[in-house]
């Protein structure tokens, strides 16, 4: 429940400061990726943004500027992924442990929109 509640707050903030970067982030899949430290004893939070293929480029442009905004919500860092990349691997196991994940991926890998770049 939280962590539904931090990506909308992270999306309100973009689109609110960065239109333009909350209008490219329509097209990723965001999710908060908890993380654990052993030698801290003390658990921290990523943000995760699956772009598809097509729209990574746009993204990685404004990466500074997503840090930023993850930062002052006491996230510990953002975390590019390609979900076209995920999606098409043959090793991956992914669709078998987590459908509903993949299926997001998915969605978001074959969104195809011409006005991106």
């Amino acid at each position: 429940m939280i962590r539904e509640k931090l990506v909308e707050e992270y999306i309100y903030l973009v689109n609110k400061y960065y239109p333009h970067i909350g209008y490219l982030l329509s097209y990723c899949y965001l999710t908060v990726i908890d993380g654990w430290s052993k030698k801290q004893e003390r658990s921290y939070h990523y943000l995760g943004i699956y772009y598809a293929a097509q729209t990574g480029r746009s993204i990685l442009l404004y990466q500074n500027e997503l840090k930023e905004l993850a930062e002052n919500l006491g996230l510990f860092e953002v975390i590019f992924l390609n979900a076209t990349r995920i999606v098409r691997d043959p090793l991956s196991n992914l669709k078998t442990q987590n459908p509903r994940l993949w299926l997001e991926l998915y969605w978001i890998a074959t969104k195809i929109d011409s006005q991106i770049d």
